[in-house]
Formats: C-alpha cells, structure tokens, sequence
C-alpha cells in the first residue's frame, strides 16, 4: 500500500490497496456478478437534471445492510488500520458500484446529516485506457484534478470536497467499483462470509 497523490489532506490516492491474492480473487468474483439482476440504479441525493435520470450508475447492495463477503470484512479491516487517515473509531456501509457506457455522477460533495466524513472508492479494473473517461474528478479553491482509473488504488475523500465522475466512454467494459462510505456515527458494516 502506497500514497501516489495527497490533495492538501482532503484527498488520497493510494495505489496497491490490497495484497495482490486478494485483489485477483475479488477481481474474479465481481466480473461474475457484474450483470446480475441485483443491480439498481444507484440512490442520489444531491440536485441532478432530468435528463441525467437515466445516466446514474448501478449498485449492487446500496439498497441493503451490505453484502455478505469476506472480502469487504478484509476491505474494511484495512481502511480501518490504514497509515494516511485515522478511520479507527469509523464505520463503513460499501456497495459495488457500476458504470456502463454513458453513465456519469454530477457534481457534488458528499455532505448530508448521516455523519458522512470521507467517501472511498475503490478501483477494480486492471484493464482501463485513458480514452475510454469515467475519471474521477475535483475541484477546490486550493485547485482541481482528476484521478484515473488504475486497478486495486482507492481514492479517499473528505465530505465537502467537490467531485464528479466522468462518463464511461467504453461500451464493452463498464467501470467498477467499491463505494464506502465513512461515517462517525451508525451501524458498522463489518462483514465476513463469502461471496
């Protein structure tokens, strides 16, 4: 696990989250359930236009207490005890997180009443071509950027940080993800059976 890219401590990117074993077996099991009937479209609570409706994501558990896996139990456990922020008294709800072709998230910045500190996403395409868009990016009064997508890296963002992601511009490969979110407050979702 190593830092690539700290943004003025309200954004981390962090390359080889996972031990590579781990990596390649949830790798495995997420390309079998990527077109399953689970997936929804994915809850929005901030202002969006109509016509971006159609354009949201898909999540598989976002609407559920969490997935049963062994591997967000891991995941989990090592945001937990992570070098960069202190998420050691926090708790997690994640959800896999699906963009096909033209799908998109607006601008936004994570903030609500829930106690929501930081949103982590965790990246699993090990293929993924610069063309092909659903970069992540932000912007702030400090500066803005964007994160590529790079296969087992994380991103970690304190609510209030304005960010998007780009739309995915590949038809054949949709863009997945882990999304996490971390709280001071609620129900932990610790999690450890598999998948």
């Amino acid at each position: 696990m190593n830092l690539a890219f700290n943004f003025h401590d309200k954004l981390f990117w962090i390359h080889n989250f996972l031990p590579e074993h781990e990596y390649k077996r949830m790798y495995k099991n997420v390309i079998k359930i990527r077109n399953s009937k689970g997936m929804n479209k994915t809850k929005i609570t901030w202002k969006k236009f109509k016509e971006e409706e159609e354009d949201n994501s898909y999540s598989f558990g976002q609407n559920e207490n969490g997935i049963d896996s062994k591997f967000f139990f891991i995941f989990h456990t090592l945001l937990k005890y992570n070098s960069f922020i202190d998420f050691k008294k926090m708790n997690f709800h994640s959800h896999i997180r699906k963009f096909e072709y033209g799908n998109h998230l607006g601008w936004h910045n994570d903030s609500n009443d829930e106690g929501r500190k930081y949103a982590v996403t965790y990246y699993f395409n090990k293929t993924w071509h610069e063309s092909w868009g659903g970069e992540f990016m932000f912007k702030s009064n400090l500066g803005s950027g964007f994160i590529p997508i790079k296969g087992n890296s994380v991103v970690i963002v304190e609510s209030g940080l304005k960010h998007k992601v780009n739309s995915n511009l590949k038809k054949t490969h949709p863009r997945l993800s882990i999304q996490t979110w971390v709280s001071d407050k609620g129900d932990n979702n610790e999690i450890n059976t598999e998948l």
